[in-house]
């Protein structure tokens, strides 16, 4: 994967591999010749992270418009994407981030030349469902200021981390509403 990375980074023109976003002249090979690889290389990673969020996204719309799914995108952190969902298309829409992950994880696989796609890179090793904003779905969040946790203090239990597998018995493998 580096090497392909590194292709990029030297290529004359270099662009992320699926939305085509270019470098800025400032940095292409012609007026920098070998310098900065590792910038150029942090390039291709970094924008190409903003692609996949930018196909995510717009997946997200499409699935949840085409499904009824009554959820909209929330916010964006590092790695990771909220979405608010009314409570019972709840798990239609974890089941719709992971076919939107399988999606762009195939459109770049595909761009990037790779015939194969393995399963443990195609699905989310869990998405997590919850009713608050917390590190992870599990935690109780107790700290100094709010000594009882979660669950005790405001009545909120603990969320759901759900796999694919898990997706697909409850959703029995439909993002249809009742089925």
């Amino acid at each position: 994967m580096f090497n392909k990375l590194e292709s990029i980074a030297n290529s004359k023109s270099p662009c992320t591999p699926v939305l085509g976003c270019h470098i800025s002249r400032a940095l292409e090979p012609a007026v920098v010749s070998g310098e900065f690889v590792t910038s150029r290389v942090n390039w291709v990673v970094q924008s190409s992270a903003v692609d996949y969020l930018h196909l995510m996204l717009v997946a997200m719309k499409w699935l949840f418009e085409e499904f009824g799914i009554n959820g909209r995108f929330c916010i964006s952190i590092h790695d990771e994407v909220r979405y608010l969902v009314q409570s019972e298309d709840r798990y239609r829409a974890a089941l719709a981030l992971q076919i939107t992950n399988l999606l762009t994880r195939c459109m770049f696989a595909y761009k990037l030349g790779l015939q194969d796609l393995p399963q443990s890179v195609a699905f989310f090793s869990a998405v997590d469902i919850d009713r608050c904003l917390r590190k992870e779905v599990t935690m109780d969040c107790i700290t100094p200021s709010n000594p009882t946790g979660m669950e005790r203090r405001y009545g909120i239990p603990p969320g759901e981390a759900l796999d694919i597998y898990q997706l697909l018995k409850i959703t029995k493998g439909s993002l249809e509403k009742g089925k």
